[in-house]
């Protein structure tokens, strides 16, 4: 069965991006869940011939895993600009802006820019007569993901980078081939939306591979049932792990985050095949010295306070921010964790039991904190000029961005702009 889109009661104002958001709310009103199929068939509406665009597999890069995504597609399209390239970036959520979803060459789409795209896929979305399947709503991350690509397209964009957003075969990313795919570590996250073991979510995030997939990049995978499903995906097409020696005399980001940004470098050089021997040196560690993470394992100050900032969601990571928070002092005064229903709040809770922690929540509406025994404060409800002068701050990316916005930070750039 199809219908209209039109039929839908759209919101759209010429400049906010609420239209990006409202078949979401349509679908979930009437119990539907996301729908590939429904994104495919809109994609039409935007001019992308997903047939044809396969062909452009061989200059893009897939990021798909649990966790650390964004840092691997950032240091894979800095490693490609660094060749000359013009490199189109989609990742997801931004931190301060939507926009910060789209990039080129590192710097975010301008307002501009970024509300005539918006406008585009509102007037498509409400355009009458235009059958959609009706198996499912159009999630904003899909409707992000078509919207960068009809921008790299119009850009003039030379290689993509796209990261998934939550799966893989799922994801509207899959829509696209990737001559290269970039695997972070996998682990039990989003258990019973997209698996119900690590297993299912692995064949999941695994599903971008395509017949135009000539490789998998993967850093080591410590889930025994990531592993073995990756080991069985190198029986039909080629698995490289991440060597430490990716690119000489570079200063990697700390812990988690540096195995990342090997793990996207890598994917570049291998999406550039024979090119890789071409490219300069000097050149490409400038490039990645320019990187910057906020909410990676990223340090500012605020006044006399020393934020230690990081996107830890899981026992792992959030052992790992720990250590590379202790400074001559010892741990920090404070640690704000904030982790929605749906993460790893009991191995956080654990890895953290001898810190001071602060819970909290962010309030955007799709995360609820239910696996708190007392409601929790907004980082606008606390007094923060009480919390020390060392305050470690962990949680979803919802949160980095409040925590940024707080401080300052400009998101605008993430490499040589």
């Amino acid at each position: 069965m199809t219908s209209g889109v039109a039929a839908h009661p759209y919101r759209f104002d010429g400049g906010a991006d609420d239209v990006l958001f409202a078949d979401r709310e349509w679908g979930r009103a009437r119990g539907l869940q996301r729908s590939r199929e429904r994104a495919a068939a809109f994609a039409g509406e935007l001019d992308l011939d997903l047939k044809s665009l396969r062909a452009r597999a061989a200059t893009t890069i897939i990021v798909v895993g649990s966790k650390g995504k964004g840092t691997a597609a950032t240091y894979a399209s800095a490693t490609l600009a660094a060749t000359g390239l013009r490199v189109g970036t989609l990742t997801s959520p931004g931190l301060r802006s939507n926009r910060e979803r789209i990039r080129v060459n590192g710097r975010v789409v301008s307002p501009t820019a970024y509300a005539a795209l918006v406008d585009r896929v509102g007037r498509a979305l409400a355009a009458p007569g235009r059958p959609l399947p009706e198996d499912g709503y159009l999630s904003p991350t899909g409707l992000f993901t078509l919207a960068a690509v009809r921008h790299f397209l119009d850009a003039g964009c030379d290689a993509w980078v796209l990261e998934a957003g939550m799966g893989g075969a799922s994801d509207e990313v899959s829509l696209f081939a990737a001559r290269v795919v970039a695997l972070t570590p996998i682990f039990g996250e989003h258990l019973g939306i997209i698996g119900d073991s690590v297993s299912e979510i692995a064949r999941e995030k695994l599903g971008v591979v395509s017949d135009e997939t000539a490789c998998v990049v993967t850093q080591p995978q410590a889930e025994p049932a990531a592993a073995r499903m990756l080991r069985e995906e190198s029986e039909r097409i080629t698995v490289r792990m991440v060597r430490d020696d990716e690119v000489d005399g570079v200063l990697w980001p700390p812990e988690l985050v540096g195995l990342n940004a090997r793990l996207g470098v890598a994917a570049a050089l291998e999406l550039l095949g024979d090119g890789a021997a071409r490219v300069d040196p000097t050149a490409l560690r400038g490039t990645l010295a320019s990187v910057a993470l906020p909410g990676r394992m990223s340090t500012h100050q605020r006044g006399a306070q020393t934020w230690f900032v990081d996107a830890a969601t899981n026992a792992r990571a959030a052992r790992a921010a720990l250590r590379w928070s202790r400074g001559p002092d010892g741990a920090p005064d404070s640690v704000l964790v904030c982790i929605p229903d749906g993460k790893d709040a009991s191995g956080v809770r654990s890895a953290l039991r001898t810190a001071n922690v602060v819970p909290v929540r962010t309030d955007a509406a799709h995360l609820s904190f239910s696996g708190w025994s007392q409601p929790l404060p907004s980082l606008q409800e606390l007094a923060i000029d009480t919390l020390g002068p060392h305050v470690l701050a962990l949680g979803t990316v919802h949160f980095m961005g409040d925590v940024l916005e707080l401080l300052g930070v400009s998101t605008d750039c993430s490499f040589n702009c």
